[in-house]
């Protein structure tokens, strides 16, 4: 099918100072995800200061349009995931 893009799957987990947890949760309030980014889940894990995010995305471009907002207030990890029962299939 021509014009149909295929998105990948990403983990995304992010490591904040403490120090800035405030300006991290309002930056949250009000950011918007690229529109060709379709979030599953959002999660703050608590007293870890870490916030971690599972999203599909075209390719790895999108995801520097999320991190960079948030670089300078901790280190943001991201990593291409396939759910456990497709990645079994193709082992």
């Amino acid at each position: 099918m021509e014009g149909l893009v295929k998105k990948m799957l990403f983990v995304l987990w992010y490591q904040f100072e403490p120090e800035h947890a405030h300006q991290v949760l309002e930056l949250w309030k009000h950011f918007q995800y690229p529109s060709d980014v379709k979030i599953h889940h959002r999660y703050l894990l608590l007293g870890r200061h870490m916030s971690v995010a599972v999203f599909e995305a075209p390719d790895e471009r999108s995801i520097l349009k999320i991190t960079a907002p948030f670089s300078s207030y901790g280190v943001a990890h991201v990593a291409p995931a396939m759910p456990l029962e497709e990645a079994v299939k193709t082992v």
